[in-house]
């Protein structure tokens, strides 16, 4: 019904939405919503503060706003065309229930999540629909769809919203929404306990503070994956030696290649490692080390990680320039891959 109302009000295919909700479930509909009219959603962060959502909106050319009522009385963000879910319901609910049918590429976006860079401002990248496809299908560095319980607790704006939320949504999993906006280490293992969350997924500060304050949350959940930064070893080893049954993944990849490019099966092996591996290339990724030339490195030289596959964003959304410096010509590849 969102979705028809959406549409109503111009959000079409190519349409960029921005969805400015507190964590819950409106703001799960409202992402399934933009998605079912055509659009791509960018995630707006309640405790942002309002000129960084500004900003984010403008950079992003989001025509579209779904929020409410309370959230644009604090923040005064507003759009061309502003949907407020808490005042616009006997107008949604008047739409029907069926599925709308609506024609979209796989390469369409579908979302702009933003990252900043070594300026400070933020740039929005455009991902499309098999970025996000590509991240929970044919993979195996964790196991996806029932009975598996995912807790959504990283900043929704971040990319771990997509690995929180979509690997529960697509392959028939559980999703227990964390109230606010900051993953709490309390908060965290009080869900965990109450919902028998089995899959979490950890910045590696954040892992290595459950680690200290909340050991107990590891004897619950069955799959535990971190990243984001190099994690403390020591705190990772710890776990693994203590709960050996358990999936610990170590994975890596940037905003531009959806969550993850690579990911390493922590075990025994890893005990002598003073860095821990960020291991190979997710399925339907490609990885490569190369140098300055875009030539590959020998083994144990030094160079650069170049991401190539299915995953990639489509680039920067209204920075031509940057995309081209950034996305190349993959020289290993024909037809135009990047």
């Amino acid at each position: 019904r969102l979705a028809r109302f959406l549409v109503g009000r111009g959000v079409g295919r190519g349409a960029v939405v921005g969805v400015h909700l507190e964590r819950g479930v409106e703001f799960v509909v409202a992402l399934l919503a933009v998605l079912k009219a055509g659009g791509a959603y960018v995630p707006l962060d309640p405790s942002h503060p309002a000129d960084r959502i500004r900003t984010v909106v403008d950079e992003a050319r989001a025509r579209h706003l779904v929020t409410s009522s309370d959230l644009v009385e604090a923040s005064g963000i507003t759009a061309e065309v502003t949907v407020l879910v808490d005042l616009d319901t006997t107008e949604i609910a008047g739409n029907a229930a069926a599925d709308l049918h609506v024609d979209v590429s796989p390469r369409d976006i579908a979302c702009v999540l933003f990252t900043s860079g070594s300026t400070g401002l933020p740039k929005g990248v455009a991902s499309p629909h098999t970025a996000t496809v590509r991240t929970f299908f044919a993979q195996d560095y964790v196991h996806l769809g029932p009975p598996e319980v995912h807790l959504q607790c990283a900043p929704v704006s971040w990319d771990g919203l997509t690995l929180e939320l979509w690997s529960a949504l697509l392959r028939g999993g559980a999703c227990v929404l964390a109230p606010g906006q900051r993953p709490e280490p309390d908060l965290i293992a009080e869900l965990v306990m109450r919902h028998r969350v089995t899959t979490l997924w950890m910045s590696a500060g954040l892992f290595s503070a459950m680690v200290d304050s909340h050991p107990d949350v590891f004897q619950v959940v069955t799959q535990v994956m971190t990243g984001g930064e190099s994690p403390n070893v020591d705190k990772v080893l710890a776990v693994r030696r203590a709960h050996p049954q358990m999936r610990l993944v170590h994975g890596y990849g940037p905003v531009e290649s959806m969550v993850f490019a690579t990911c390493h099966q922590v075990s025994a092996a890893d005990h002598d490692d003073r860095l821990l591996p960020i291991g190979g290339p997710i399925a339907n990724t490609r990885v490569y080390v190369l140098d300055e030339g875009l030539r590959p490195v020998p083994v144990g030289v030094s160079g650069e990680l170049y991401v190539a596959g299915v995953g990639l964003a489509r680039g920067y959304v209204g920075r031509p320039g940057l995309t081209a410096e950034r996305f190349v010509g993959n020289p290993f590849e024909c037809g135009g891959e990047r």
